[in-house]
């Protein structure tokens, strides 16, 4: 399943379908559009979408992440020259006239290749990461596809999937299998973090959660309330917060209220260090950056449940750090673990839920996992419907109960209506921000666990904008 942290930092910078989307810039960077002569360099808080024939070139210690339609992301790095040569349901194409260009390809994805003067690069689903620190030592992990590598002598290696290679002043390591990752390293946290937990994932009846919540607004930092309708039509009265129960760690609340349901969002995020008193300085570059030294502020662990106080869907992450490869920092979990409840499966794990799957070593920016572990066993089979303002994936798992779980996903108006590519063809007097802060994103959770009910959660894009969950 995909989960709520994906929800919030990627579905939407990636809501714009057969184009690709400028997420992220640093330097100098500037773009020429298809049929005209002139170069305009583009701010670095810019979010602009390139269509075909669009080109994009980098000066000098810059660089520029690009979102294709399919979730494929890549980066120019400095002093290159790129060129979008299509952008289609069938194919994504990249030229690159000079310099150099990173690739993450989504598996399942439609044919992507890298043209150069000299070379055409097919690939799909490929995924690697390299670490380097400042002692010269570098270390190249493959995740999907492989990767040659090369040390200063000349010599190379293929690494496949599952391999590792180390890289120093002496030269090529052995190719290995890259071993999973502990089982868990989740911390003596203090007492406090025990009781906060707890509370998080037993807590779920609407009476405990109104309370607890008419206690902690009394305190919140940011806070809103709005009405709109969801996307079967219903009116949903959406109460948003956000307090700080210790002074490493931010807690986001949001209530969903409609005639006849009720149900809740919790996450809790703990940082490395105590959080500044501008939030937004430590979530800007929480889930990646391209700054040259790591942020300041980085996930160790993040916690989160959805629930219509019957049922439950529950995330747990631990050890969490900023990891640097190829011009950028992307955060890692070392292990991401999902799972699911209806009343009979409640109590297990702690209150968690039934487990599901665990992800190892896990980049939350690139998606690169280093070991997985599913409910069953013996994987799983995932079936996918719609596109990325309304879509559909499901999970079928191989245990003896035949477990399944579905998440719905939509992107809509405040009038209920779902969004698509022409509502960002912006008219005289609208912007991004403006389009923004009349959306919100809904969630919907079937399982087999829930006996018949569903988990229905909406949120506002302006209030998860507002706290620096959000950013285009």
């Amino acid at each position: 399943m995909r989960y709520i942290i994906s929800l919030l930092t990627i579905l939407f910078l990636s809501s714009l379908a057969n184009a690709a989307y400028v997420f992220n810039s640093r330097g100098w960077v500037e773009y020429k559009k298809e049929g005209t002569s002139q170069w305009k360099r583009i701010s670095s808080r810019s979010r602009l979408i390139i269509k075909e024939g669009d080109q994009l070139r980098t000066k000098r210690a810059s660089t520029v992440q690009i979102y294709m339609d399919d979730g494929s992301k890549i980066q120019l790095a400095p002093r290159s020259s790129f060129k979008l040569r299509a952008e289609n349901k069938k194919e994504t194409s990249l030229g690159l006239f000079f310099g150099r260009i990173r690739s993450w390809v989504k598996k399942r994805a439609k044919k992507f290749e890298v043209r150069t003067p000299s070379a055409v690069c097919a690939v799909r689903g490929t995924d690697f990461s390299v670490a380097a620190d400042a002692s010269g030592n570098t270390r190249v992990e493959v995740y999907g596809g492989s990767v040659m590598t090369g040390d200063a002598s000349g010599k190379s290696v293929l690494v496949k999937p599952g391999e590792v290679v180390s890289v120093n002043a002496k030269g090529l390591g052995k190719v290995k299998k890259n071993p999973a990752g502990p089982a868990s390293m989740e911390s003596a946290i203090g007492e406090a973090k025990l009781l906060a937990k707890k509370e998080l994932y037993n807590e779920i009846s609407k009476e405990s959660v109104l309370k607890a919540a008419q206690a902690e607004m009394q305190s919140a930092e940011y806070k809103a309330r709005k009405v709109a309708i969801d996307a079967y039509g219903y009116r949903v009265r959406m109460e948003e917060y956000v307090i700080r129960p210790q002074t490493d760690q931010f807690k986001y609340v949001v209530l969903n209220s409609r005639d006849d349901r009720f149900d809740f969002g919790k996450m809790i995020f703990t940082f490395n260090k105590d959080l500044p008193k501008d939030l937004s300085l430590a979530t800007e570059n929480m889930i990646s950056s391209t700054a040259d030294a790591a942020p300041e502020w980085y996930l160790t662990d993040m916690n989160s449940i959805m629930s219509n106080t019957q049922d439950k869907v529950t995330e747990n992450a631990t050890g969490g750090a900023m990891v640097e490869s190829s011009d950028q920092w992307s955060l890692v979990f070392n292990e991401y673990s999902f799972y699911a409840a209806g009343p009979d499966e409640a109590d297990l794990n702690g209150g968690m839920g039934k487990w599901i799957w665990t992800k190892n070593n896990y980049n939350i920016a690139t998606g690169a996992i280093a070991s997985a572990s599913y409910l069953g066993s013996s994987g799983l089979i995932t079936t996918t419907s719609g596109d990325i303002f309304h879509n559909t994936q499901k999970n079928q798992f191989a245990d003896v109960d035949s477990t399944w779980i579905q998440a719905e996903d939509f992107l809509l108006f405040d009038d209920g209506r779902i969004a698509s590519a022409n509502d960002f063809s912006f008219g005289l007097g609208e912007t991004m921000d403006t389009v923004t802060d009349e959306l919100n994103f809904e969630r919907v959770y079937t399982s087999s666990l829930f006996g018949g009910r569903k988990i229905d959660m909406v949120y506002s894009a302006k209030f998860l904008k507002s706290v620096g969950l959000l950013r285009f």
